[in-house]
């Protein structure tokens, strides 16, 4: 027994050792200028990392101001208090009289307080980063709201907030500025001049008007993420967000910053560089579920549960042939325009998102530096033109902060005009630094092309020299994403425990992990898509009644006024299918009711409202393979056409399917809500009729161009494919004609070397040989049995 402890207790000051000895020295809680005393005396702090490393220029500043205010070790420069008060009670109250704050606060980073801390030497960052789409949430919560059939008449926020500096952006070069004034001019009302924030509502506001639930929804889920929350104060939040490193539950692993290459933090005693991809996957799981997707991750729609998938390229470890073990970090294709903001408030996210594949990669014919600024970020339905963007030997001011790279033969420049600080040119050659320490060499196009060195030429030239309207007209990623998170109609239950207090539980119908249904995004190319707004809602008030059950409200572009709500073709979700593919005839009669809860007829242009119900969003998806899809997973693919998919919501006729997810989520609480609904048997004050056991969800138009879903509801190009898209799609489809009068669904045909045949004749011949191969080995081991022969 003794001999065990003793074993233990050295295995245990071994490993201390070993942890200990990996943090640096400059980032070891002995190298603060004064230990022992102030917030670090006794057994208070002692063991708290440093901000940043001791001689960084940034501690060195922090330092010095701290011994102004009667602390060496900075602390109260940051967090207020009494650095002299000998009681816990007093030290953590006040501020130092030099400093900026007035009370002690546990959470600097807070958007709150924000100008008064990291405010004190980062400026020119508060205006921009209390602007911004993280910290305002105005484009995502534009987007729930949708759901609900709610246009606010000025966009909402997490806060009240406005912008008194106009459009010009107060970043970037004077390029970059130059084109976001040309976007805004071509898109009117990417920006807006104040936000305000979201509205609380009254219960008798909701009971009268149920879409204003969507406000109570909007504040409950959308806060709880975007940096300026209403509620902030949370050690999650504000630039903390980032910049501080979480593990599960927020609990705070390291007290050091991460930030670039230079600076470094320890984490159970491993030095990294860089923000973590965990950082960015705490948020961006959600919606779209782009971090998690980079990964090769999926979530289980409604659980806290993963499915690996196949993670991006960019952040595959093996990386390619040459290169180090390691992927690249958000930061690395991200700028820092994009995350702390322009000055300016975007009412969606693309706006800042200035990134596109060629300023790296480059096309076939030019390398990146070749290209005109704009190119594959036109918000055009024309590639753009120009002179070559060259490259840049000076970064912006705000660039400037953090690790600063050498150019060599120049910084690339993005789509937008501003220099990547992190991607530089050698020679023909491109070079990617990443925040976490590694460089890489891109493969750039148009070398590979000269050399013929493709990985699978056969498909290669095809696609990117045999067609180079490929490079006009889509995406990169419509042909090399691997497959893209698709959550098809969610069903949404509100239930009103009292007027102010409510449980909500959601459930989606179908999980999707394939390719996409292809759509054209804001910027005027093919995009995969993703559905963003397929709600039904159930909302069951604080007397049990069910105010609505499995309602569809209608977007706002076919809201006609304020005071009466159009459901999307009829009542609810049940009542969906029947209205919804009648494209016969123009115009439908429409279930409308008023204020008053009366149901009235009433005839509607069906355009109005097909366009009108269910939205789906263009999306980068963040599954890049170096292998594109093939030809025939667009061209003979109905679903990516946009007519839909036989997998029981579409404009086949197969029966609703239960998927195996499906079976295993309705034992999950969480998502019970059918169950949940039925329990009540409470007759509805808004009953309706079930009349259909499916819904269209993944068909966005018909065969004769009418518009099923939206496409998007920011950017004036946003749209299905359009007729000429559809029709010259078909007829390069080299492995199956789709007539007009027949829709071919996924699975109805089979390839087979050159040969297409029949799904049905082709599983028959499979089966027939798997049979004879079968029998064939039955009877050779009778035979042999009864030998025994050396052949057997």
């Amino acid at each position: 027994m003794l001999r065990r402890l003793f074993i233990t207790w050295c295995s245990l000051l071994l490993w201390t050792g070993a942890v200990w000895s990996a943090v640096p020295a400059d980032m070891s809680p002995e190298g603060y200028p004064a230990i022992g005393s102030g917030c670090l005396a006794g057994h208070c702090h002692s063991d708290i990392a440093p901000i940043r490393s001791h001689n960084s220029d940034m501690a060195k500043q922090i330092y010095l101001l701290g011994a102004s205010q009667g602390d060496p070790n900075g602390c109260v420069v940051c967090h207020g208090g009494d650095p002299v008060a000998l009681w816990e009670r007093r030290l953590h109250h006040g501020a130092p009289k030099e400093s900026l704050l007035t009370e002690f606060t546990t959470s600097p980073a807070a958007m709150s307080v924000v100008d008064k801390t990291c405010g004190q030497c980062h400026t020119g960052r508060v205006y921009s980063l209390r602007r911004s789409g993280m910290a305002t949430g105005t484009g995502h919560m534009s987007a729930a709201l949708q759901a609900w059939g709610i246009k606010p008449k000025q966009p909402v926020g997490i806060k009240t907030i406005t912008d008194l500096d106009g459009v010009l952006p107060s970043v970037g070069t004077p390029e970059y500025q130059a084109y976001m004034v040309r976007l805004n001019r071509k898109q009117d009302g990417i920006f807006a001049e104040r936000v305000v924030a979201v509205p609380e509502k009254k219960w008798s506001e909701i009971e009268a008007r149920p879409e204003l639930a969507g406000y109570k929804y909007v504040r409950s889920k959308c806060t709880s993420c975007h940096i300026g929350t209403i509620h902030s104060g949370g050690k999650d939040s504000g630039c903390a967000v980032c910049h501080l490193r979480y593990g599960k539950d927020n609990k705070l692993l390291t007290h050091s910053l991460q930030g670039t290459a230079k600076s470094k933090i320890v984490v159970n005693g491993k030095a990294t560089s860089g923000i973590a991809f965990e950082n960015c996957a705490q948020c961006h799981s959600e919606g779209k579920k782009i971090a998690t997707s980079y990964a090769g991750l999926l979530r289980v729609a409604g659980a806290q549960t993963y499915r690996a998938m196949r993670d991006d390229v960019h952040h595959n470890g093996m990386n390619r042939y040459g290169n180090p073990t390691g992927g690249l970090l958000c930061q690395d294709c991200h700028s820092t325009r994009a995350m702390h903001g322009t000055g300016n408030i975007a009412v969606s996210g693309r706006v800042n998102v200035e990134v596109e594949c060629a300023d790296c990669h480059g096309t076939t014919e030019f390398f990146p530096w070749e290209l005109p600024l704009g190119w594959q970020d036109e918000f055009e339905s024309t590639p753009a033109q120009g002179d070559p963007r060259g490259t840049a030997e000076i970064l912006p001011f705000e660039q400037q902060v953090g690790t600063v790279y050498v150019p060599e033969d120049g910084y690339l420049l993005t789509a937008r005009g501003n220099p990547f600080g992190n991607v530089v040119r050698r020679g023909q050659a491109v070079v990617v630094h990443s925040a976490s320490g590694i460089s890489y060499e891109v493969p750039v196009l148009k070398k590979i092309a000269q050399r013929r060195a493709w990985k699978n030429p056969a498909r290669a030239m095809a696609a990117k020299l045999q067609h180079p309207k490929h490079f006009e007209s889509l995406e990169c990623y419509s042909c090399h994403s691997a497959w893209v998170p698709q959550e098809y109609g969610t069903h949404l239950l509100v239930d009103f425990n009292t007027p102010d207090t409510f449980y909500t539980a959601q459930r989606t119908e179908q999980l999707q992990w394939r390719s996409p249904i292809l759509g054209v995004n804001g910027e005027g190319r093919i995009s995969p898509l993703t559905p963003l707004v397929q709600q039904d809602v159930t909302l069951v008030t604080p007397d049990d009644a069910i105010l609505l059950r499995r309602h569809i409200f209608t977007a706002h572009t076919a809201q006609k006024n304020s005071s009466t709500i159009y459901n999307a073709l009829h009542k609810t979700i049940e009542d969906l299918l029947v209205n919804r593919v009648d494209t016969s005839r123009e115009e439908t009669v429409l279930s409308v009711y008023d204020s008053a809860g009366a149901y009235a007829a009433q005839n509607v242009p069906l355009n109005d409202l097909l366009s009108a119900s269910f939205t789906m969003a263009p999306l980068a998806p963040h599954t890049v393979t170096r292998n594109a899809r093939p030809c025939e997973s667009c061209h003979a693919n109905p679903k990516a056409l946009g007519y839909g998919d036989d997998s029981g919501f579409g404009v086949a006729a197969a029966p609703l399917k239960e998927s195996w997810l499906q079976a295993a989520l309705r034992s999950g609480s969480q998502t019970e809500i059918l169950e949940r609904d039925r329990a009540r048997r409470m007759p509805s004050r808004r009953n309706s009729n079930i009349s259909a056991q499916q819904v269209p969800y993944t068909q966005v138009v018909t065969r004769s161009g009418k518009a099923l879903q939206q496409v998007g509801f920011h950017w004036a190009l946003s749209s299905p494919l359009s007729d000429a898209q559809r029709d010259i799609m078909e007829k390069q489809n080299p492995f199956a004609r789709m007539r007009t009068e027949y829709s071919v669904t996924e699975g109805m045909i089979m390839v087979i070397g050159k040969y297409e045949i029949d799904a049905i004749t082709a599983s028959a011949v499979i089966l027939a040989i798997i049979f004879f191969v079968i029998v064939a080995a039955f009877m050779h081991t009778r035979k042999c049995k009864r030998k025994e022969g050396p052949k057997c």
